[in-house]
């Protein structure tokens, strides 16, 4: 008898790089305790029955206002990441150029401001895994295995 094993699940998160014509990319300053200050991408969790390209989508709007067309939506890394609690997350880190509409912020209980920043020199408050994405999108490198030590993750 052949033992059987449990799937492997992990949390799928879709992140959006707005890439403008000056080589910018758009962030996002945190509010909420945890992560006040800190710049992250924009993006969140897949939902349940989602596609990843209609995530990406829906959480641009929610968070900046734009409107994506999935056609114009490049993949541009994949990364497995490993919380320091031991927790892992897939990232599909999307970028276009692309959009209808100005960003704004949309959900400014979770962000105090938007920031449009050089991809290969990310400010200082750049989350840990928010600088990984953009050394790998740099880099032009399609994926990476990145584990965050916990003084980086918070």
């Amino acid at each position: 008898m052949t033992p059987t094993t449990t799937p492997y699940t992990c949390v799928v998160q879709v992140l959006v790089l707005l890439y403008r014509q000056d080589g910018r990319v758009l962030l996002l300053r945190r509010a909420e305790p945890s992560y006040r200050g800190q710049l992250t991408l924009v993006g969140g969790h897949l939902e349940d029955g989602e596609w990843y390209d209609q995530a990406a989508c829906r959480e641009v709007r929610e968070e900046v206002g734009v409107r994506v067309d999935p056609k114009h939506l490049e993949l541009a890394c994949t990364a497995h990441l490993q919380t320091p609690d031991g927790q892992r997350r897939l990232a599909l880190l999307l970028m276009t150029q692309s959009w209808s509409g100005e960003p704004r912020n949309c959900e400014p209980l979770r962000h105090t401001a938007l920031v449009w920043a050089d991809p290969g020199e990310p400010p200082a408050q750049a989350h840990p895994f928010t600088r990984a994405l953009l050394r790998q999108f740099v880099t032009g490198a399609p994926r990476a295995n990145i584990s965050l030590a916990k003084e980086g993750w918070t």
